[in-house]
């Protein structure tokens, strides 16, 4: 049998063959679209992998701090507790040290066991009616120490304060003075002070009257001057200036203390 000879494809059927298959090849493009989007996926899984673990490890941080906040508060309650009881036993036990000094100090005064400084205490011929500012130059500190008490003879009732001097150069500053003390009857007194004052060798004491002076002097046994108006805390006191250089009066009156 004749078969006949096979007959080329025409060109446009050639053509559209060759375009379908290449149209069923992606182009290399999508491909590497495809890898990167898949690798970016794995990045992605691994992120939501670490936040997972990161949020577990947040929750027990959240824990950790709870529970030391607790123990931070625990504590901070004990302290306050240990600090109160502290604080109430120290403020018994200065009460109570307080009592027995004021207790100590009282009987050392009743009993004259302290050391006294001043004139002797008795009563003397002389009085000065008007305010006067005393100065005992006869009797200066002979040591430091405190002092705890006035004393004195007082022919009337009277007013006064004390006040420690202190030199300085050629001048006298007043450096402490008491509260006003009242003495309501005649006779011989002694007063304690509410505190104990601090005093050096060669400290002078000065006695304050603001009326008629107290206490009684005689002349030509001491060495106490006298200032006509009161000198305040802090003033300075030339010694030329004090009155009375010549009368060398002696007054009744002195304090009381604890030298060393």
């Amino acid at each position: 049998m004749w078969e006949s000879p096979a007959r080329p494809l025409p060109a446009a059927l050639m053509f559209f063959a060759a375009l379908t298959l290449a149209a069923c090849q992606p182009p290399a493009n999508v491909k590497q679209l495809q890898d990167q989007n898949q690798a970016l996926q794995g990045r992605l899984d691994e992120a939501g992998s670490e936040i997972d673990r990161l949020k577990a490890q947040e929750v027990l941080l959240r824990k950790d701090v709870a529970e030391l906040n607790r123990v931070v508060g625990v504590l901070g309650l004990e302290k306050g507790t240990r600090e109160q009881e502290s604080t109430q036993l120290r403020g018994l036990v200065r009460s109570y040290m307080q009592e027995q000094i004021d207790r100590i100090k009282a009987f050392l005064v009743k009993g004259d066991l302290l050391d006294y400084v001043g004139g002797e205490l008795l009563e003397r011929a002389n009085s000065e009616p008007g305010p006067l500012t005393i100065v005992d130059l006869a009797h200066v500190m002979p040591k430091g120490g405190t002092l705890t008490a006035v004393g004195g003879h007082f022919a009337v009732p009277a007013s006064f304060q004390v006040k420690v001097l202190r030199p300085i150069g050629e001048d006298l500053v007043v450096i402490w003075e008491s509260k006003p003390f009242a003495i309501p009857t005649p006779g011989r007194h002694k007063v304690q002070f509410p505190v104990t004052v601090g005093v050096e060798k060669g400290d002078v004491i000065a006695y304050h009257f603001p009326a008629a002076v107290g206490v009684g002097f005689d002349e030509g046994t001491g060495d106490t001057r006298y200032l006509r108006n009161e000198v305040r805390l802090g003033a300075r006191i030339g010694v030329s200036s004090l009155q009375g250089a010549a009368k060398k009066r002696a007054y009744s009156i002195g304090v009381y203390g604890l030298l060393n």
